[in-house]
C-alpha cells in the first residue's frame, strides 16, 4: 500500500486518481469529525465534501511538516467552524453554569455500555468546539502537539479548555443521571 505522503506527491504532480485514494482512506475520519461538530447529517456531509475540495485546492501548499491526516483534520475542523459561524450555531444548547461538579459517584457506578451512552448524549450539550477538543484528546487520542496543529490553539489554552470542558461535561452527566434517577423513583 502506498503511503499518504507518496500519494500527496502524486497529486501535487497532477495525478487526480491519487487524490481519490486519499479521499477513500480518510473519508470516514473527515465525516466523523464533521458530524461531531455539525448537525444534521446533511450539513456534516456538506462540510466533509467542502473539506476535501479545500484540501484538493491547497494540496500544492502541503509541505509534509505534519502527517497528511493531521493536515486534513485541520482543514475539516476549520471548515466545520466556518459552517457553524455562518449558521450562528456556536452556542451551547443549555446553560451549564449552575451545575455542581464535585460528586462523581453516580457515574462511577454505571457499567461501560451505559457510560458510553450517557457520555455520547452529554457530548451533544457541549459547544461544537468543546466537543471537538474532548473528542480529539480522549477519543481520537491526538497528542497536545497534534491538537495545536489542528486547532491553532496554544498548549495552555488546550489544557485549560479541556479542564473546563471536563467539568462542564461532568455537570451535564450529573444532571442527566439525577433526572433519570428521579424518573425511576417516580415510576
Amino acid at each position: 500500500m502506498i503511503e499518504d505522503k507518496n500519494l500527496v506527491i502524486k497529486v501535487q504532480e497532477g495525478d487526480v486518481q491519487a487524490f481519490s485514494e486519499l479521499v477513500n482512506r480518510h473519508k470516514n475520519m473527515v465525516y466523523s469529525l464533521a458530524f461531531r461538530m455539525v448537525k444534521p447529517e446533511e450539513d456534516a456531509e456538506e462540510v466533509a465534501q467542502d473539506a476535501f475540495v479545500k484540501a484538493f485546492k491547497a494540496i500544492k501548499q502541503f509541505k509534509g511538516a505534519s502527517k497528511f491526516s493531521t493536515w486534513l483534520y485541520k482543514i475539516t475542523y476549520f471548515t466545520a467552524i466556518n459552517h457553524l459561524r455562518k449558521n450562528k450555531m456556536l452556542t451551547s444548547l443549555i446553560d451549564m453554569s449552575s451545575f455542581e461538579n464535585d460528586d462523581q459517584s453516580a457515574l462511577d457506578q454505571l457499567n461501560n455500555e451505559d457510560q458510553q451512552k450517557y457520555i455520547q448524549e452529554a457530548l451533544q450539550y457541549l459547544k461544537p468546539v468543546e466537543r471537538n477538543l474532548i473528542t480529539l484528546h480522549y477519543l481520537d487520542e491526538f497528542s497536545t502537539k497534534e491538537i495545536i496543529e489542528i486547532t491553532g490553539l496554544s498548549a495552555s489554552n488546550i489544557k485549560v479548555s479541556l479542564m473546563r470542558t471536563r467539568k462542564k461535561l461532568f455537570g451535564i452527566l450529573k444532571k442527566m443521571l439525577s433526572e433519570e434517577l428521579e424518573l425511576i423513583i417516580k415510576s
